[in-house]
């Protein structure tokens, strides 16, 4: 009798290790797609709600300056800057652990709040005219109008968010022994670099407002880092 409480302590502490391996082995799906829901229906109502606000206000600042008149603009552009809504909602599904998926979740909400609580105390608008190129491009162009009025241009959170999925895929860009692959990591950094640009040359924001999301994103990575580990090397995706 004497070493029932041993036997107790010894079958706690190993299913509490059998727990806690699971917990890191297992692919955390569900909670991937709740946060994906969660945070697209934040950023869907958040920004709509300052957007529109911002346009009742009489008075709304710009950072429009001389060096963003030298940007031409690029219908073609308004693909790579719309992709980025497919890019969101699947990087919630890029991590191999909990942890790593609440953090990222933290740091998109962060940079969401962030921006609304700006548009809100700044309104600011986009002095340029609106384009309405012809053919499909233009078509994409009507969409985004539909959505958004030209508002909530300081910062960037376009910017910013595309900071933050294109630094939660880089523990991606390796195959299964590891290994870098650097031309699956040049097409990535270069279709976000795509991205960046497209933020400019759509007229969507100018340089001073591209800085700031940036620098929104970098803070958000700095306050809630990457850390080790987390995800798998790409198809290495065990459930």
């Amino acid at each position: 009798m004497q070493q029932e409480p041993n036997s107790s302590v010894a079958a706690h502490g190993a299913s509490s290790e059998v727990r806690a391996a699971e917990s890191r082995g297992a692919y955390p799906w569900r909670e991937a797609l709740a946060w994906m829901l969660l945070l697209g229906l934040l950023f869907i109502v958040g920004y709509s709600v300052t957007n529109r606000w911002a346009a009742t206000r009489p008075h709304a600042f710009s950072l429009h300056g001389a060096w963003d008149d030298w940007i031409p603009f690029l219908p073609w552009t308004i693909w790579p800057y719309l992709s980025l809504n497919a890019i969101f909602p699947v990087t919630f599904f890029a991590f191999d652990d909990v942890r790593s998926l609440r953090r990222h979740a933290m740091r998109i909400a962060a940079v969401q709040l962030a921006c609304f609580a700006l548009f809100s105390m700044f309104p600011s608008v986009n002095v340029r005219p609106l384009q309405h190129p012809g053919g499909v491009s233009g078509m994409l162009f009507a969409q985004l109008h539909a959505f958004e009025r030209p508002f909530n241009m300081f910062p960037s959170l376009h910017a910013a968010v595309l900071l933050l999925v294109w630094r939660a895929w880089l523990p991606r860009m390796h195959d299964r022994s590891g290994r870098a692959r650097p031309g699956v990591r040049m097409l990535w950094d270069g279709w976000c670099l795509l991205i960046l640009l497209s933020t400019l040359t759509t007229w969507q924001h100018d340089l001073i407002d591209i800085a700031a999301g940036l620098g929104l994103g970098l803070l958000a990575l700095a306050i809630w880092p990457m850390g080790p580990g987390g995800q798998r090397p790409a198809g290495d995706m065990r459930r």
